[in-house]
């Protein structure tokens, strides 16, 4: 096989070490649970890049092994065989198999010389056939194949390095990610001498203290100064990710010629020479990318010889890949002169994958079908090839585009070819986006999803089915405002033309009114807060220019919750956007347990009092009319029972719920409750978010 470099073999290991562990913890899930399609599809997506990426490479050996268990696998997928334990341990044995085969490519650059692969692939086999295999001679058999692995290694010596001619060394990426992280520590105490520089500031103007203006003075210069040696340093670190594309392209002149070979197809290889240099982590995903669009094309797109010259084409087609730098973003097509997408086929083929959207499907345009070329296991071809990917390709494609922040659109034409074209940022270090303002919040939204900013009266929109939409490009597009996804008091709408920002994702547009667009920035992303982990719709956090937090904005999910919904639904959900919020009392005389309560319900919108006793809470309860009222049993000054039996006293407070939340289950204690009046007890040893949510919403009547 031809030379590998140094720097493609270190991330074809480091990555085939991931895809190892991934499928090793998948296949013990699989055997818990069986009937998990999303993971039996995420296995053999890994199984797959793994066998793609060796035979890029011409690891030949891991590629026969990953095939093999590939075989295994969609014998599962088929319902053929079950994953037993006997899966279990022969997956265990085959990825044991291609580690030490990794070994041998790190000092031969090639796996030719390891032994006894004919063995592993014969198990394979018969336990893709349904064969029943004893597995103590399984065992045993590969047991004696790794005894004498052991003989031969200690036959060998191994060459001293001399150290004096090191002129570089290895750094795992881990490392580099953590200096970031530190880094990202750095700056946010960078953001707290900015604001203690304000402070001091303040009091220099109120006070006109010359000794404060001097240290302030100084404080500010040195803060400058650091804060340009922390910038620039940090840019060293993220260069020491960046490696040049050409890594990964140059591989696919010698891919695409065998792989054409094979399938009887005569094609040409168009990759100009480019000096890009991109993240480590967006190129080890873009190899993955590229090989299934390539393989795509020659498989789909490119016609066979006879197909060619019937067309009128010559015989020899040609698939280009071309890449551009545009500002902070990266341009690159994969383009054949092939056949086209046949998209009453891809129609044809979603109807009846996606019978439920048949209505749907049968009016969407083009564009919008290609979303499901993107969908696990679609496939518009009858016969499956090797080379095909068993239905797989398309969906590792938007898989890893969405792991670097990137997206993929389709140009096609029937009869003349095909473009993908993916855009993804340099570096995953930075995130570029806008600020908006939706409701009075601030917001930072990607602006790899966003493909227009445009302003629309509200006469201009046109409505349908109680749904807003407008029309651009020939095209309706439906129209939500981002408000009404906050459980919040809606902005005041006003005459004047809406900021409507148009966006896409999986070939779905939408737009989105938001208050208005502050500025484009590029910024470096933190992730979110433990407390906002469960909130889709964000995924990190930004420092603004005055150094506050602002949430980053996951559009894909946001398009997704707006799209599920229908137009009744639309209003039916703003409607109760507009409804009167629920005024809740919480009485506990442990500051942690309100805390905790007090931010369930506060992100379901719900308008929270505290109180640390049943006085505390009386005074409250007089003063303002509650919906519900949470209580302890235990006190100080006045316990919970005191205190209910006073609010059922009350004339206005008679029908209102009441749920105890204590540690005490004492038979008698909960008589006395029952008694009283509560509607509701909680355990505070059962005590979870979902318990608590659910007893207000259905007394509430949500």
């Amino acid at each position: 096989m031809a030379y590998v470099e140094n720097d493609i073999l270190e991330s074809f290991i480091a990555e085939t070490s991931e895809l190892l562990e991934s499928i090793r913890k998948n296949v013990i899930l699989l055997k818990k649970y069986p009937n998990d399609k999303e993971l039996l599809a995420s296995t053999l997506r890994d199984i797959h890049t793994l066998k793609g990426n060796s035979r890029m490479l011409g690891f030949n050996n891991i590629e026969k092994l990953a095939h093999a268990i590939e075989d295994v696998y969609k014998s599962v997928k088929d319902e053929n065989i079950s994953n037993s334990d006997r899966l279990v341990v022969l997956v265990s044995y085959v990825a044991d198999k291609i580690s030490e085969c990794c070994d041998t490519i790190k000092k031969k650059n090639s796996d030719s010389s390891v032994e006894g692969i004919d063995v592993y692939l014969s198990y394979c086999d018969k336990i893709a056939a349904g064969e029943i295999i004893d597995m103590d001679s399984m065992t045993l058999d590969i047991q004696k194949l790794k005894q004498n692995k052991i003989l031969l290694e200690n036959e060998e010596e191994d060459d001293d390095d001399n150290i004096a001619e090191i002129q570089s060394i290895r750094i795992k990426l881990s490392r580099i990610n953590e200096i970031i992280r530190l880094f990202d520590n750095m700056i946010t105490r960078e953001f707290r001498l900015k604001h203690q520089i304000d402070a001091l500031k303040a009091i220099e103007e109120d006070t006109g203290n010359s000794d404060i203006s001097k240290i302030r003075k100084q404080f500010e210069s040195d803060l400058i100064t650091l804060e340009t040696c922390i910038f620039n340093t940090q840019q060293q670190v993220f260069d020491l990710r960046m490696l040049p594309i050409s890594m990964v392209l140059k591989p696919f002149e010698n891919t695409i010629a065998v792989e054409a070979m094979q399938l009887g197809k005569k094609v040409d290889c168009d990759i100009p020479e480019t000096d890009i240099a991109l993240d480590k982590v967006i190129l080890e995903q873009l190899s993955n990318v590229l090989l299934h669009l390539v393989r795509n094309s020659l498989d789909h797109g490119i016609e066979s010889v006879e197909e060619r010259k019937k067309a009128g084409k010559s015989e020899i087609g040609t698939i280009s890949i071309r890449c551009v730098q545009k500002t902070k973003h990266i341009e690159l097509t994969v383009k054949d002169d092939g056949a086209g997408i046949d998209f009453e086929k891809v129609r044809e083929k979603a109807i009846k994958n996606f019978p439920e959207k048949a209505d749907e499907i049968k009016n969407m345009n083009n564009r919008e079908l290609s979303q499901y070329l993107f969908k696990s296991g679609f496939s518009t071809k009858e016969k499956i090839t090797e080379i095909s990917g068993r239905g797989v390709g398309l969906d590792v494609v938007w898989t890893n585009m969405e792991k670097i922040k990137g997206k993929v659109r389709i140009e096609s034409e029937k009869g003349k070819g095909t473009s993908f074209i993916l855009t993804f940022p340099v570096s995953l270090a930075t995130l570029q986006g806008l600020f908006i303002f939706s409701n009075k919040e601030k917001f930072f939204i990607p602006s790899q999803h966003i493909v227009d900013i445009l302003y629309r009266k509200k006469s201009e929109y046109i409505k349908l089915q109680n749904q807003l939409y407008m029309r651009l490009e020939e095209q309706l597009i439906p129209i939500y405002s981002l408000s009404s996804l906050f459980k919040e008091q809606k902005e005041v709408r006003t005459n004047e033309a809406d900021t409507i920002l148009i966006a896409d994702y999986m070939e779905q547009r939408i737009g989105i009114i938001v208050s208005s667009v502050q500025r484009y920035v590029s910024l470096v992303v933190k992730p979110l807060p433990n407390a906002f982990k469960n909130f889709s719709i964000l995924q990190g956090i930004v420092f603004d220019e005055h150094y506050d937090i602002v949430p980053i904005l996951h559009v894909p999910d946001i398009i997704t919750k707006f799209k599920s919904l229908r137009g009744y639904d639309i209003k039916k959900y703003e409607a109760n956007t507009k409804k009167r919020v629920y005024k809740i009392l919480i009485v506990d005389d442990s500051e942690t347990t309100r805390q905790i309560e007090h931010s369930i319900l506060k992100n379901e919108a719900y308008a929270i009092d505290e109180a640390v006793d049943g006085i505390e809470g009386l005074e409250k309860i007089k003063k303002k009319q509650y919906d519900l009222i949470i209580s302890d049993k235990d006190m100080p000054r006045m316990n919970g029972i005191t205190m209910i039996d006073n609010i059922r006293r009350m004339e206005n407070y008679q029908n209102i719920p009441i749920i105890i939340i204590s540690a005490d289950q004492n038979p008698e204690v909960l008589s006395k409750f029952e008694k009283s009046g509560i509607n509701a007890f909680i355990a505070k040893s059962d005590f979870k978010r979902g318990n608590l949510l659910n007893a207000v919403k259905e007394l509430l009547h949500e």
